[in-house]
């Protein structure tokens, strides 16, 4: 059975909706802790979650990551997943996750460094989903260090400020 959205109150944001920031992460990471295991079971929890966060995450993805997309956007179809070009070792340390779908099947999803898969902001830029700025902007980010204020929140994840971030 679908879970109702918890409400998170705090000292002035009384009755606000606030994103649970580990189900922030795994949507856009796919690395949470807790929101894999808890929430985000299945594909239609990633769908839905996605479906109800989507215009939240995604504009803070676009300027915080350039050149990369969320990890729900791979899960849920909007993109298609990275192929792997080079099998890795089998003792690799490489992220992996997999989305049980309907019927008993599903997907292994990855993010793994090149030469096993394509960067991921090339990749993009293949389909067509980047365009020129974006890599300029992407390739400018990677030479970026980190602000002050995003080393010092606990809701942020490199540049990214998770939304409970922004309600302390």
């Amino acid at each position: 059975m679908p879970r109702a959205k918890s409400i998170i109150r705090k000292r002035f944001t009384e009755g606000t909706e606030v994103l649970c920031s580990e189900i922030e992460e795994t949507l856009v990471f796919g690395q949470g802790v807790l929101g894999v295991a808890i929430q985000l079971r299945c594909l239609d929890d990633w769908k839905r979650y996605w479906s109800l966060w989507r215009d939240t995450i995604m504009p803070k993805a676009l300027e915080a990551l350039p050149g990369r997309r969320p990890f729900a956007c791979y899960v849920v179809g909007e993109i298609p997943p990275r192929p792997i070009v080079t099998e890795p070792p089998l003792s690799n340390g490489f992220f992996k996750v997999y989305v049980p779908g309907n019927n008993g099947t599903g997907q292994w999803h990855y993010e793994m460094p090149e030469p096993f898969q394509q960067e991921e902001a090339r990749y993009l830029y293949d389909l067509g989903l980047i365009d020129a700025d974006e890599m300029k902007a992407y390739r400018a980010s990677l030479r970026k260090p980190l602000s002050e204020s995003a080393r010092g929140n606990r809701y942020a994840v490199g540049k990214y400020v998770c939304e409970m971030g922004l309600h302390h």
